[in-house]
């Protein structure tokens, strides 16, 4: 099943979508990109003995961590 793993937060896209792995777990990466233009901020890659069991989960570890990682950053657009 697909999900939307895109969102936004604060002036910034955030891309969540993970990646499958060859054992069928899930690795989590974000893009985030600045709404206004489009720039690309940050991407982050986790380790990669990160793995969920499912997409849902994957991409709700990326989009928590791209939110507070936006938050204390102060940054804003």
């Amino acid at each position: 099943m697909q999900h939307d793993a895109a969102f936004s937060h604060r002036g910034y896209l955030l891309n969540c979508a993970p990646a499958r792995t060859a054992e069928g777990t899930y690795q989590p990466y974000v893009v985030i990109s600045r709404s206004s233009d489009g720039e690309l901020v940050a991407n982050r890659f986790f380790p990669s003995d990160l793995r969920f069991r499912n997409e849902d989960e994957a991409i709700a570890h990326a989009r928590d961590w791209a939110v507070r990682w936006i938050d204390a950053s102060h940054v804003t657009v």
